[in-house]
């Protein structure tokens, strides 16, 4: 974190925050206030703080932590959401945009591209700075040989989709595509792709999770029968 603030009210600790740097949009806002009768001025009051160190941010609206009423009293605006959603395992066949090709990750020994790949979503807000130790083989549990890289026509990675498979279930995080090869189909080749290979290791349900992408992404994962388990709106201010 680059800066932090707690509240107090004598011995009592309202709440806290602090500020992480966010690649594209600022800084993300962690933390809040508590839950009570103080917990809109309380937040109100750290936002307050945030804004002055640093007036481009954005928050998750956390009923516990930051309600959306909070947010919106500081002068910020709905601008994304952070989903999980669920489903069978889509069986549609892997349709890869002309010019592009999508090899298992296993198969990527370069860290710089697969670095590249990651920070396909930086733009994207939810998003934070990824470590270069994030991108090693099997990292978290990641499984390699079910996740999916996607190389432009030049050679330089256009797109990633990492997964985790335990028992029957696949858990991924949503396609990241370079932002001048989204207008594609790439993310949904990505994605189906990843399925393909984990229907074949025996997965049947699917658990994909998402920060900061479009309705119309929304829309093309709801299209393959996910349905939406969890949804918190992403805040930033607005200059």
């Amino acid at each position: 974190m680059t800066a932090a603030w707690t509240l107090q009210t004598g011995q009592e600790v309202l709440g806290a925050a602090g500020l992480r740097p966010s690649p594209a949009h600022g800084a993300e806002v962690l933390g809040g206030a508590f839950t009570g009768p103080a917990q809109h001025a309380a937040a109100l009051a750290l936002l307050a703080a945030a804004l002055a160190d640093h007036p481009r941010l954005y928050a998750y609206a956390e009923p516990h932590l930051l309600p959306a009423g909070s947010l919106e009293a500081a002068g910020l605006r709905k601008v994304g959401a952070y989903t999980r959603m669920s489903g069978p395992l889509p069986s549609l066949p892997v349709d890869v945009p002309e010019g592009f090709r999508i090899v298992p990750l296993s198969g990527v020994a370069s860290l710089p591209d697969r670095l590249a790949a990651q920070q396909t979503y930086s733009d994207m807000i939810g998003h934070t700075f990824v470590p270069p130790e994030f991108v090693l083989p099997g990292v978290g549990g990641c499984d390699d040989t079910l996740s999916r890289l996607a190389h432009d026509s030049a050679g330089v990675p256009a797109g990633i989709c990492r997964v985790w498979l335990e028992g029957g279930k696949l858990s991924l995080t949503t396609p990241g595509v370079r932002s001048d090869v989204r207008h594609t189909g790439l993310r949904r080749a990505l994605l189906l792709s990843v399925c393909e290979a984990a229907r074949s290791a025996g997965a049947a349900r699917i658990e994909l999770e998402a920060w900061g992408d479009t309705e119309d992404d929304r829309a093309e994962d709801q299209a393959l029968g996910l349905e939406i388990e969890a949804f918190t709106p992403i805040y930033a201010s607005v200059h």
